[in-house]
Protein backbone atom coordinates (compact mmCIF):
# COMPACT_ATOMS: atom_id res chain seq x y z
CA UNK A 1 0.00 0.00 0.00
CA UNK A 2 1.51 3.60 -0.85
CA UNK A 3 0.63 4.54 2.47
CA UNK A 4 3.17 2.04 3.99
CA UNK A 5 6.09 4.06 3.14
CA UNK A 6 4.85 6.39 5.53
CA UNK A 7 4.80 5.05 8.59
CA UNK A 8 7.18 5.01 11.27
CA UNK A 9 9.34 2.05 11.85
CA UNK A 10 8.51 1.76 15.63
CA UNK A 11 9.04 -2.10 15.56
CA UNK A 12 12.27 -3.99 16.68
CA UNK A 13 13.50 -5.93 13.53
CA UNK A 14 12.65 -9.89 13.57
CA UNK A 15 15.07 -12.69 13.87
CA UNK A 16 13.90 -13.33 10.27
CA UNK A 17 14.68 -9.86 9.10
CA UNK A 18 18.02 -9.75 10.91
CA UNK A 19 18.98 -13.53 9.15
CA UNK A 20 17.73 -11.75 6.09
CA UNK A 21 20.10 -9.16 6.53
CA UNK A 22 23.11 -11.35 7.33
CA UNK A 23 22.37 -13.48 4.42
CA UNK A 24 23.17 -10.29 1.79
CA UNK A 25 26.21 -9.74 4.09
CA UNK A 26 24.53 -6.75 6.20
CA UNK A 27 26.09 -7.20 9.99
CA UNK A 28 27.07 -5.28 12.94
CA UNK A 29 30.97 -4.65 12.62
CA UNK A 30 33.64 -2.11 13.29
CA UNK A 31 36.19 -2.20 10.58
CA UNK A 32 38.93 -0.82 12.72
CA UNK A 33 38.81 -3.93 14.88
CA UNK A 34 41.46 -6.20 12.47
CA UNK A 35 43.56 -3.40 12.33
CA UNK A 36 43.83 -2.76 15.65
CA UNK A 37 44.53 -6.40 16.55
CA UNK A 38 47.01 -6.57 13.88
CA UNK A 39 48.96 -3.43 14.96
CA UNK A 40 49.07 -4.19 18.99
CA UNK A 41 50.19 -7.97 18.13
CA UNK A 42 52.15 -7.31 15.59
CA UNK A 43 53.93 -4.68 17.72
CA UNK A 44 54.54 -7.63 20.46
CA UNK A 45 55.46 -9.98 17.68
CA UNK A 46 58.34 -7.82 16.12
CA UNK A 47 59.66 -6.39 19.84
CA UNK A 48 60.77 -10.16 20.79
CA UNK A 49 61.72 -11.17 17.11
CA UNK A 50 63.69 -8.16 16.33
CA UNK A 51 66.73 -9.59 17.02
CA UNK A 52 66.13 -12.57 15.47
CA UNK A 53 65.18 -11.14 12.19
CA UNK A 54 68.20 -8.84 12.11
CA UNK A 55 70.47 -12.37 13.40
CA UNK A 56 68.82 -14.01 9.83
CA UNK A 57 68.89 -10.95 7.90
CA UNK A 58 73.08 -10.73 8.69
CA UNK A 59 73.44 -14.15 7.74
CA UNK A 60 72.18 -13.40 4.34
CA UNK A 61 74.47 -10.23 3.85
CA UNK A 62 77.49 -12.48 5.16
CA UNK A 63 76.47 -15.51 2.65
CA UNK A 64 76.58 -12.95 -0.22
CA UNK A 65 79.36 -11.33 0.76
CA UNK A 66 81.72 -13.96 0.94
CA UNK A 67 80.13 -15.50 -2.62
CA UNK A 68 81.34 -12.44 -4.11
CA UNK A 69 84.04 -13.70 -6.27
CA UNK A 70 81.82 -17.02 -6.78
CA UNK A 71 82.36 -18.81 -10.69
CA UNK A 72 79.14 -17.42 -12.15
CA UNK A 73 77.30 -20.62 -12.62
CA UNK A 74 74.01 -22.14 -12.45
CA UNK A 75 74.41 -24.57 -9.36
CA UNK A 76 75.97 -21.28 -7.62
CA UNK A 77 73.16 -18.72 -8.47
CA UNK A 78 70.60 -21.49 -7.50
CA UNK A 79 72.53 -22.40 -4.11
CA UNK A 80 72.54 -18.41 -3.16
CA UNK A 81 69.18 -18.26 -4.22
CA UNK A 82 67.63 -20.52 -3.08
CA UNK A 83 69.63 -19.73 0.75
CA UNK A 84 68.75 -16.22 0.47
CA UNK A 85 64.93 -16.98 -0.39
CA UNK A 86 64.68 -19.48 2.63
CA UNK A 87 66.08 -16.87 4.83
CA UNK A 88 63.66 -14.20 3.41
CA UNK A 89 60.59 -17.16 3.74
CA UNK A 90 61.78 -17.75 7.19
CA UNK A 91 61.43 -13.76 8.36
CA UNK A 92 58.26 -12.67 6.66
CA UNK A 93 56.13 -15.50 6.42
CA UNK A 94 55.43 -15.51 10.68
CA UNK A 95 54.26 -12.01 10.34
CA UNK A 96 52.36 -12.52 7.10
CA UNK A 97 50.53 -15.32 9.11
CA UNK A 98 49.81 -13.20 11.82
CA UNK A 99 48.42 -10.84 10.04
CA UNK A 100 46.42 -12.76 7.89
CA UNK A 101 45.18 -15.25 11.19
CA UNK A 102 44.23 -11.80 13.41
CA UNK A 103 42.44 -10.18 9.99
CA UNK A 104 40.28 -13.26 9.90
CA UNK A 105 39.60 -13.17 13.71
CA UNK A 106 38.92 -9.42 13.85
CA UNK A 107 36.26 -10.12 11.45
CA UNK A 108 34.83 -13.88 12.97
CA UNK A 109 34.41 -12.51 16.93
CA UNK A 110 31.94 -9.86 16.05
CA UNK A 111 29.54 -11.54 13.25
CA UNK A 112 31.15 -15.54 13.05
CA UNK A 113 31.42 -17.00 10.05
CA UNK A 114 29.68 -15.66 6.86
CA UNK A 115 29.60 -15.93 3.20
CA UNK A 116 27.43 -14.34 1.27
CA UNK A 117 27.43 -14.48 -2.59
CA UNK A 118 24.90 -11.06 -2.34
CA UNK A 119 27.68 -9.07 -0.88
CA UNK A 120 30.26 -9.71 -3.24
CA UNK A 121 28.15 -9.29 -6.45
CA UNK A 122 28.22 -6.38 -8.81
CA UNK A 123 25.17 -4.21 -8.10
CA UNK A 124 24.14 -1.56 -10.66
CA UNK A 125 23.31 0.66 -7.90
CA UNK A 126 26.36 0.77 -6.59
CA UNK A 127 27.91 2.75 -9.50
CA UNK A 128 25.12 5.39 -9.45
CA UNK A 129 26.85 8.77 -8.90
CA UNK A 130 24.13 10.18 -6.96
CA UNK A 131 23.84 7.28 -4.78
CA UNK A 132 27.14 7.74 -4.05
CA UNK A 133 26.74 11.30 -3.19
CA UNK A 134 24.10 10.51 -0.86
CA UNK A 135 25.91 8.35 0.99
CA UNK A 136 29.07 10.90 1.28
CA UNK A 137 26.59 13.65 2.58
CA UNK A 138 24.75 10.79 4.98
CA UNK A 139 24.85 10.98 8.70
CA UNK A 140 26.61 7.65 8.55
CA UNK A 141 29.72 9.05 6.37
CA UNK A 142 29.81 12.04 9.30
CA UNK A 143 29.81 10.24 11.91
CA UNK A 144 32.80 8.29 9.83
CA UNK A 145 34.45 11.15 9.42
CA UNK A 146 34.29 12.35 12.99
CA UNK A 147 35.60 8.98 14.14
CA UNK A 148 38.79 9.30 12.14
CA UNK A 149 39.07 12.54 13.23
CA UNK A 150 39.24 11.61 16.52
CA UNK A 151 41.70 8.52 15.73
CA UNK A 152 44.28 11.04 14.57
CA UNK A 153 44.19 13.53 17.02
CA UNK A 154 44.49 10.24 19.85
CA UNK A 155 47.57 9.30 17.43
CA UNK A 156 49.40 12.46 17.08
CA UNK A 157 48.29 13.31 21.01
CA UNK A 158 50.50 10.12 21.97
CA UNK A 159 53.15 10.30 19.58
CA UNK A 160 53.50 14.07 21.01
CA UNK A 161 53.86 13.10 24.46
CA UNK A 162 55.72 10.51 23.85
CA UNK A 163 58.45 12.50 21.39
CA UNK A 164 58.23 15.33 23.79
CA UNK A 165 59.68 13.34 26.84
CA UNK A 166 62.39 11.45 24.70
CA UNK A 167 63.52 14.81 22.96
CA UNK A 168 66.67 14.92 25.48
CA UNK A 169 67.28 11.15 24.74
CA UNK A 170 66.87 12.11 21.42
CA UNK A 171 69.39 15.15 20.60
CA UNK A 172 71.90 12.70 22.22
CA UNK A 173 71.47 10.12 20.09
CA UNK A 174 74.46 11.55 17.19
CA UNK A 175 76.81 10.63 19.86
CA UNK A 176 75.68 7.25 20.44
CA UNK A 177 76.50 3.88 18.12
CA UNK A 178 74.36 2.29 15.65
CA UNK A 179 73.24 -0.40 17.44
CA UNK A 180 72.52 2.02 20.18
CA UNK A 181 70.42 3.97 18.34
CA UNK A 182 68.50 1.40 16.26
CA UNK A 183 67.90 -0.14 19.61
CA UNK A 184 66.18 2.54 20.72
CA UNK A 185 64.10 3.81 17.49
CA UNK A 186 62.62 0.25 17.96
CA UNK A 187 62.03 0.71 21.14
CA UNK A 188 60.29 4.14 20.74
CA UNK A 189 58.34 2.57 17.75
CA UNK A 190 56.65 -0.48 19.87
CA UNK A 191 56.07 1.90 22.91
CA UNK A 192 53.98 4.21 20.46
CA UNK A 193 51.84 1.60 18.46
CA UNK A 194 51.22 -0.48 21.60
CA UNK A 195 49.93 2.81 23.62
CA UNK A 196 48.34 3.53 20.04
CA UNK A 197 46.63 -0.01 19.89
CA UNK A 198 45.50 -0.14 23.30
CA UNK A 199 43.76 3.03 23.10
CA UNK A 200 41.99 2.36 19.52
CA UNK A 201 40.90 -1.36 20.75
CA UNK A 202 38.82 0.72 23.58
CA UNK A 203 37.75 3.39 21.26
CA UNK A 204 36.74 0.38 18.62
CA UNK A 205 34.80 -1.48 21.16
CA UNK A 206 33.07 1.22 21.74
CA UNK A 207 32.56 1.99 17.98
CA UNK A 208 31.04 -2.18 17.25
CA UNK A 209 28.05 -1.51 20.35
CA UNK A 210 27.70 1.89 18.02
CA UNK A 211 27.39 -0.01 14.72
CA UNK A 212 25.18 -3.06 16.71
CA UNK A 213 23.17 -0.65 17.57
CA UNK A 214 22.68 1.32 14.06
CA UNK A 215 22.59 -1.60 12.58
CA UNK A 216 19.17 -2.68 14.28
CA UNK A 217 18.16 0.57 13.82
CA UNK A 218 18.77 0.64 10.12
CA UNK A 219 16.69 -2.90 9.92
CA UNK A 220 13.51 -1.40 12.26
CA UNK A 221 10.26 -2.32 10.61
CA UNK A 222 6.49 -0.77 10.62
CA UNK A 223 3.39 -2.37 11.58
CA UNK A 224 2.41 -3.17 8.49
CA UNK A 225 5.66 -4.94 7.78
CA UNK A 226 5.54 -6.92 10.79
CA UNK A 227 1.96 -8.22 9.29
CA UNK A 228 3.75 -9.07 5.82
CA UNK A 229 6.15 -10.91 7.20
CA UNK A 230 4.01 -12.70 9.29
CA UNK A 231 1.51 -13.40 6.82
CA UNK A 232 4.53 -14.87 4.25
CA UNK A 233 5.88 -17.06 7.53
CA UNK A 234 2.87 -17.90 8.26
CA UNK A 235 0.57 -17.83 5.08
CA UNK A 236 -2.26 -15.66 4.03
CA UNK A 237 -5.44 -16.11 7.16
CA UNK A 238 -7.97 -15.73 4.32
CA UNK A 239 -6.13 -18.58 2.06
CA UNK A 240 -5.93 -20.60 5.25
CA UNK A 241 -9.31 -20.56 6.62
CA UNK A 242 -10.30 -21.15 2.58
CA UNK A 243 -8.10 -23.94 2.37
CA UNK A 244 -9.57 -25.71 5.89
CA UNK A 245 -13.05 -24.60 4.77
CA UNK A 246 -12.26 -27.13 1.60
CA UNK A 247 -10.93 -30.04 3.79
CA UNK A 248 -13.56 -29.57 6.14
CA UNK A 249 -16.39 -29.92 3.35
CA UNK A 250 -14.13 -32.77 1.60
CA UNK A 251 -13.83 -34.39 5.15
CA UNK A 252 -17.92 -34.26 5.38
CA UNK A 253 -18.46 -35.83 2.50
CA UNK A 254 -16.49 -38.85 2.85
CA UNK A 255 -18.12 -39.41 6.00
CA UNK A 256 -21.30 -38.67 4.53
CA UNK A 257 -20.94 -41.27 2.34
CA UNK A 258 -19.50 -43.23 4.71
CA UNK A 259 -23.04 -43.46 6.30
CA UNK A 260 -24.37 -45.93 3.26
CA UNK A 261 -22.38 -48.66 5.29
CA UNK A 262 -24.21 -47.77 8.76
CA UNK A 263 -26.18 -50.50 10.55
CA UNK A 264 -28.00 -48.03 12.54
CA UNK A 265 -28.58 -44.44 12.85
CA UNK A 266 -28.81 -43.23 16.72
CA UNK A 267 -30.51 -40.08 17.07
CA UNK A 268 -31.54 -37.47 19.31
CA UNK A 269 -34.15 -36.77 17.09
CA UNK A 270 -33.49 -33.44 16.21
CA UNK A 271 -30.52 -32.17 17.55
CA UNK A 272 -27.46 -34.95 17.30
CA UNK A 273 -27.14 -38.16 14.59
CA UNK A 274 -24.78 -40.69 14.54
CA UNK A 275 -24.06 -43.89 12.22
CA UNK A 276 -23.12 -46.91 13.64
CA UNK A 277 -21.45 -50.08 12.13
CA UNK A 278 -20.63 -53.31 13.18
CA UNK A 279 -19.12 -56.41 11.30
CA UNK A 280 -19.38 -59.55 13.39
CA UNK A 281 -16.37 -61.41 13.45
CA UNK A 282 -14.17 -58.52 11.67
CA UNK A 283 -14.44 -55.68 14.36
CA UNK A 284 -13.95 -55.73 17.94
CA UNK A 285 -16.85 -53.71 18.68
CA UNK A 286 -19.47 -51.40 17.36
CA UNK A 287 -17.32 -48.33 15.02
CA UNK A 288 -19.06 -44.25 14.59
CA UNK A 289 -18.88 -44.17 10.99
CA UNK A 290 -20.38 -40.66 10.67
CA UNK A 291 -22.03 -38.47 13.41
CA UNK A 292 -22.87 -34.73 13.14
CA UNK A 293 -25.59 -31.99 14.64
CA UNK A 294 -27.99 -29.63 13.08
CA UNK A 295 -27.32 -29.18 9.23
CA UNK A 296 -24.98 -32.45 9.11
CA UNK A 297 -27.50 -34.57 11.38
CA UNK A 298 -30.24 -33.78 8.73
CA UNK A 299 -27.94 -35.00 5.99
CA UNK A 300 -26.91 -38.18 7.57
CA UNK A 301 -30.49 -39.11 8.40
CA UNK A 302 -31.48 -38.05 4.65
CA UNK A 303 -28.92 -40.70 3.53
CA UNK A 304 -30.23 -43.15 5.94
CA UNK A 305 -33.52 -42.97 4.59
CA UNK A 306 -32.47 -43.53 1.20
CA UNK A 307 -30.60 -46.70 1.30
CA UNK A 308 -33.13 -48.02 3.70
CA UNK A 309 -30.39 -48.00 7.06
CA UNK A 310 -32.94 -47.90 10.35
CA UNK A 311 -33.34 -45.09 12.49
CA UNK A 312 -33.32 -45.19 16.35
CA UNK A 313 -34.51 -42.29 18.73
CA UNK A 314 -32.41 -42.90 21.78
CA UNK A 315 -31.55 -39.23 23.36
CA UNK A 316 -29.01 -40.61 26.09
CA UNK A 317 -27.10 -42.58 23.41
CA UNK A 318 -26.99 -39.99 20.89
CA UNK A 319 -25.56 -37.75 22.65
CA UNK A 320 -23.00 -39.54 25.03
CA UNK A 321 -21.65 -41.15 21.60
CA UNK A 322 -21.53 -37.33 19.72
CA UNK A 323 -19.39 -36.10 22.49
CA UNK A 324 -16.91 -39.03 23.88
CA UNK A 325 -16.49 -41.16 20.83
CA UNK A 326 -14.18 -39.96 17.27
CA UNK A 327 -15.02 -40.57 14.14
CA UNK A 328 -13.96 -43.88 12.69
CA UNK A 329 -13.08 -44.83 17.03
CA UNK A 330 -15.15 -47.85 18.24
CA UNK A 331 -17.38 -46.98 21.04
CA UNK A 332 -16.26 -47.80 24.73
CA UNK A 333 -17.03 -50.31 26.65
CA UNK A 334 -19.50 -48.07 28.65
CA UNK A 335 -21.58 -48.45 25.79
CA UNK A 336 -21.34 -51.98 24.94
CA UNK A 337 -24.84 -53.38 26.37
CA UNK A 338 -26.96 -50.30 25.24
CA UNK A 339 -25.94 -50.42 21.51
CA UNK A 340 -25.67 -54.43 21.85
CA UNK A 341 -29.25 -54.46 22.53
CA UNK A 342 -29.98 -51.68 20.08
CA UNK A 343 -28.26 -53.85 16.92
CA UNK A 344 -29.96 -56.83 18.40
CA UNK A 345 -33.34 -56.03 17.97
CA UNK A 346 -32.32 -54.31 14.77
CA UNK A 347 -31.08 -57.75 13.11
CA UNK A 348 -34.44 -59.58 15.06
CA UNK A 349 -36.42 -56.85 12.96
CA UNK A 350 -34.74 -57.35 9.78
CA UNK A 351 -34.94 -61.23 10.12
CA UNK A 352 -38.54 -61.33 10.73
CA UNK A 353 -39.10 -59.30 7.47
CA UNK A 354 -36.66 -61.43 5.40
CA UNK A 355 -39.15 -64.63 6.47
Amino acid sequence: MAGDSFQEKTEQPTEKRLEDAKKKGQVAQSKELSTCLIILFLSIFLYFSMSQGFNEMFKIYVSYVKNVNFDLNISNIQEIFSFGLFKWLKIVLPVFGLVFALSIFGNVVQTGFIFSSEAIGVKLEKLNPLEGLKKLLSKRSAVEVLKSIIKIVIVTYIAYNIILKELPYMLSLSSQDIKSIVGYCGKAIFSIALKVSIIMLFITCLDFFYQKWQHKKDLMMTQQEIKEEYKEREGNPLIKSRIRSLQREMSRRRMIEDVKKADVIVTNPTTFAVALSYKIGEMPAPMVVAKGAGFVSEKIKEVARKHGIPLVENKPLARGLYYSVKIGAYIPEQFYVVVAELLAAIYKEKKTVTL
